[in-house]
């Protein structure tokens, strides 16, 4: 899954303290491109265009994620922007190291950068080395991006229609936010997304596919009350964590993408 703030595939989230019931599932290492294009009223416009790179790496401690989306605004003076994330997460979702930058024409527009443990009850706090000296507080059962993302495959697996649960990313110094999540059938129009050949073919035979959406809210905000996320968005993706198209809508700008090339990445030899 993506956000304009580039959120991992499946960026849904439950409410659990800490993951154990995580451990069970694992997602498979690959790397992934997808076209971008951005939506006008619901079908594809042709105002921007561009490209999301997203990999997926399995340590013996944990994962790292390394995701950059580019975007080309038309027009007679075309823009490019940039954002990359690089992720680092323990296999027990509880430490969360990140960065991450937005440029625009070239230059930088943005930098986060820091770490995020959660403790033995439960809570958690986010240190930030840029800008140097912030942090936040993490409450009861924050969600790291791999960890949400394991936990929605492990119910939507169970027949799990929908939950709420805190997200925490690392893009702002804010707390993390409120998520709710829908998981239903995959759409009609959704459901013949062709999966890319050459070489990434054994990732995606017999795998089920998840499609979900969420709403982002910010904490402490009373927007959820009256319907209001922050930005939303919604995904087609198989139960290891390889997504297949996405969706990323915020005020009245909206993208979605497709995947076009996947290959799979080497596991770690752990003892």
């Amino acid at each position: 899954m993506l956000t304009l703030r580039l959120l991992p595939p499946l960026a849904a989230v439950a409410v659990v303290a800490f993951v154990a019931p995580l451990a069970a599932q694992d997602f498979a290492p690959h790397r992934a491109v997808y076209s971008v294009s951005t939506l006008e009223r619901g079908k594809p416009g042709p105002s921007t265009s561009g490209t999301y790179a997203y990999e997926l790496r399995l340590t013996c401690d944990g994962y790292v994620i390394n995701q950059r989306l580019r975007l080309e605004a038309g027009g007679r003076a075309p823009v490019a922007s940039e954002q990359q994330s690089q992720l680092s997460e323990s296999r027990d979702g509880r430490k969360l190291k990140f960065e991450h930058r937005t440029a625009a024409g070239g230059r930088q527009v943005s930098l986060y950068k820091g770490e995020a443990t959660i403790d033995d009850d439960g809570k958690g706090e986010a240190r930030f080395s840029e800008p140097a000296g912030q942090s936040v507080g993490l409450p009861v059962g924050t969600l790291f991006p791999v960890g949400i993302a394991r936990e929605t495959v492990r119910l939507a697996k169970a027949g799990e229609n929908g939950f709420d649960a805190k997200f925490f990313f690392g893009d702002k110094v804010k707390p993390p936010q409120s998520v709710n999540v829908l998981i239903g059938r995959v759409p009609k129009r959704l459901a013949d997304i062709k999966t890319p050949a050459g070489g990434g073919e054994q990732l995606v035979e017999g795998r089920m596919r998840i499609y979900y959406r969420a709403g982002f809210f910010e904490s402490g905000a009373d927007s959820k009350a009256q319907g209001e996320p922050a930005y939303a968005m919604s995904s087609v993706t198989l139960d290891n964590g390889i997504e297949l198209y996405g969706t990323h809508e915020e005020n009245d700008a909206a993208i979605e993408y497709r995947i076009t090339r996947l290959e799979p990445l080497p596991r770690p030899e752990c003892k």
